[in-house]
């Protein structure tokens, strides 16, 4: 445990479930702070804006701090600006990720602008057949094609499910056969984007996850370490039958911050 310099960090299911704080949250936050770790909490969301995460995290006692956040959105733009400064972005989303985009100092470009240098894939609850097409003709004219996730489903309260941002880039895929480069985990992009704004190498980073199809698989495909909690989507028994396995196992951040306590007065 002592190697690790960097701590990335799923939401829900390891800091919380639903509007719940999971066991040790607060505490294993404040030990980060104390030994000086560097930490970002990460999230597959591209519908919530940052604000919206930070406010929830302060209301259940957990302050944190813009820089201590990255969504898929804010790794896709920031990979976005990266390689191509000041890139023409045709957005398939709403109003936050064409926000989040011009704070990145992207342009975003509106319908019939083949000339765009990127198509960028979220979660858009207006998408017709005007964007399709609009999508479709950039990405045919060469445009590099992001979406934030590929999850087909949103799950929304009720029990219920709506179109995701993944069926919104399959059409797309369908319409061009491109497949989209993934920024949200399981792939590594969003992990990969975390550690280059921390500075951190994947060998002295570990990710602390709750779903190890997503979180450690995407860990693994970063090269970082990677730690399992019980409190969200696996249990050990989901552990025994996957062909993926974390390094580490703990049932919550509680039971993390334990041993992390005891190594270091070992």
């Amino acid at each position: 445990m002592l190697p690790y310099t960097t701590y990335l960090i799923d939401l829900d299911g390891v800091v919380y479930r639903g509007n719940e704080l999971l066991p040790g949250a607060r505490e294993f936050v404040q030990w980060l702070e104390t030994n000086g770790k560097k930490y970002i909490f990460l999230t597959n969301n591209s519908f919530a804006t940052g604000a919206q995460i930070l406010a929830k995290l302060e209301r259940l006692g957990i302050p944190a701090t813009p820089e201590h956040l990255m969504s898929a959105g804010q790794a896709a733009m920031q990979n976005i600006a990266r390689r191509l400064p000041g890139a023409r972005v045709y957005i398939v989303g709403e109003q936050p990720l064409v926000e989040l985009a011009q704070e990145y100092g992207l342009t975003v470009v509106e319908v019939d602008a083949e000339e765009a240098d990127v198509v960028l894939v979220g979660l858009d609850r207006f998408f017709d057949y005007s964007k399709l097409t609009c999508a479709v003709r950039i990405v045919l004219a060469g445009a590099l094609f992001i979406t934030i996730n590929r999850d087909p489903l949103l799950p929304i309260a009720g029990g219920g499910f709506l179109p995701g941002c993944g069926t919104l880039a399959a059409a797309i895929e369908a319409g061009t056969g491109v497949t989209p480069e993934v920024v949200g985990k399981p792939e590594p992009m969003l992990l990969q984007e975390a550690m280059e704004r921390l500075g951190s190498k994947p060998e002295e980073t570990v990710m602390i996850g709750d779903g190890l199809d997503v979180d450690i698989l995407a860990g693994q495909a970063a090269g970082t370490h990677t730690i399992l909690v019980l409190s969200g989507r696996n249990n050990r028994a989901d552990i025994e039958v996957s062909p993926i396995k974390p390094e580490h196992v703990y049932e919550d951040l509680a039971d993390l911050l334990r041993q992390l306590q005891q190594v270091k007065s070992s």
